[in-house]
Order: C-alpha cells, then structure tokens, then sequence
C-alpha cells in the first residue's frame, strides 16, 4: 500500500462519560483497524464450577435473600457465594 493510500482512523477517545458512548464508538468502528493499540493479557476461566450445593431455605429467608439480590443487582448464586467468602475469609482470619 503507497504512503498516500494509508487508511486514517478515528482516535480512541481518552475517556468515554457513559458505556453506551463506549458502545456507540466500537459499533461504529472495526477493533481490527485499532491493533496496534491492544495490550495482550493472559487470563484463566474456570469451565465449571468445583462443587454444587443443593440448600434449603424457609421462606422468610428465601424473601429476604431476593430482596438482597435485587438491591446488589447480582444473581442469587453470585451473591450466595460472595456471602460464602466473606464468611470464611472471617472465619480463617479468627482462626
């Protein structure tokens, strides 16, 4: 490709004010055009969960636990299971 036949893309804004901004900008534009701007990352993803519990709860609490999850805008399983760590994490700190 000539110098002159170089494709010129918009600039990534520094910052977007709101994630439809930041969705309206990569709906318009192809990541691909944008590589050189990418930062590799390594990560890992667990496939499935290690172990499944199956738990009883009476009804009040099963009402509160809702109550709780619509407020942390969480599913039930997240918030159960951040319950879970916070629990233990004290648990082993006092031990």
């Amino acid at each position: 490709m000539a110098e002159n036949d170089k494709k010129t893309f918009d600039p990534i804004p520094e910052e977007f004010e709101t994630f439809e901004e930041l969705s309206e900008f990569w709906d318009a534009h192809d990541l691909a055009d944008y590589e050189d701007y990418l930062t590799p990352v390594s990560f890992e993803v667990a496939s499935q969960p290690t172990y499944e519990y199956v738990i009883v709860l009476s009804d009040s609490l099963n009402k509160i636990m809702h109550e709780a999850q619509k407020q942390e805008r969480v599913s039930v399983g997240t918030l159960i299971n951040l319950w879970i760590q916070e629990k233990l994490q004290t648990y082993q700190a006092a031990s």
